[in-house]
């Protein structure tokens, strides 16, 4: 299991050093396998988040940086020290201010690849705040998704 994730480790690292130079295809396919071996992990270890979950009281949190234009986050924050990731999503229409979730034990290099968009969207779609569609790059929502959500960060919902 332990080589398991130094492999995943050395390849996320690769990945976010040339994340300019990879095409969709090569992405899309890198994020499928990392999707494939966080799954085998998650099926070694159990079900159960090895990193607690991330406490409920923001203050002292890094300040949230303006998303590139999303149709689904708003902004963003990294806690390197931490590994904690804050991402507050788009509100209800008109207002932009939804929900801060806070994501716990995010490696530095995930949130590289997740701050550049860089894994490309993979369905097509609109909302009151943009559109997105296959292949769609860079795509900070289907950042969040493949790399944080996915994978079972462990999360709280803190505003």
């Amino acid at each position: 299991m332990n080589a398991l994730r130094q492999s995943i480790a050395t390849i996320v690292e690769l990945a976010s050093q040339m994340i300019d130079e990879l095409d969709d295809e090569t992405m899309l396919a890198l994020t499928e396998l990392l999707n494939a071996a966080g799954e085998r992990l998650r099926q070694g270890v159990g079900e159960a988040p090895t990193t607690p979950p991330p406490p409920s009281d923001p203050s002292g949190e890094p300040p949230l940086t303006p998303a590139m234009p999303s149709s689904n986050v708003e902004s963003f924050g990294y806690d390197e020290e931490n590994g904690r990731l804050l991402v507050r999503f788009l509100g209800k229409h008109p207002d932009p201010n939804g929900p801060i979730y806070a994501y716990g034990g995010v490696p530095k290099v995930i949130f590289d690849i997740f701050r550049q968009g860089g894994v490309p969207a993979m369905t097509d779609g609109h909302n009151k705040w943009g559109s997105w569609w296959r292949g769609k790059k860079p795509s900070i929502g289907a950042a969040l998704y493949h790399l944080i959500k996915i994978q079972g960060y462990p999360y709280q919902r803190i505003s």
